[in-house]
């Protein structure tokens, strides 16, 4: 394999971008024996899609930041990177907050009917 013209750090951070932008994309997808359906309304590979999907887009957009502006050197606006940053960020927080609402929901569904106490 040719080393890399940006250094030894571009080679692992472009594989580590690769592994998170796949990770976004296997969480949508679906499997009918999932735990439960994500907020979405379906069962997929991740329960907790949107979220998840939200995480690996958010690391994967880290790691291309830092590849772009650290190891590269590519001298673009910060502006368009944080950004992109921000509304994963806020995608995330928006994702979480609407699944915890949809979890307890099953969670005190199945408390209820199993007759479980709080310490089972």
């Amino acid at each position: 394999m040719k080393a890399s013209p940006y250094g030894p750090a571009y080679t692992p951070l472009l594989v580590l971008s690769g592994i998170f932008a796949l990770g976004a994309v296997l969480t949508l997808i679906p499997y009918p024996s999932a735990s439960w359906p994500n907020t979405m309304g379906y069962r997929s590979i991740c329960t907790f899609a949107p979220g998840a999907t939200f995480v690996c887009a958010l690391l994967a957009a880290i790691t291309c930041t830092l590849r772009a502006r650290l190891v590269r050197r590519i001298p673009t606006p910060v502006f368009i990177p944080i950004v992109a940053i921000a509304l994963l960020g806020i995608g995330l927080a928006v994702s979480t907050m609407v699944w915890a609402g949809v979890k307890a929901t099953y969670s005190s569904d199945s408390d209820a009917s199993s007759g479980a106490s709080v310490l089972e």
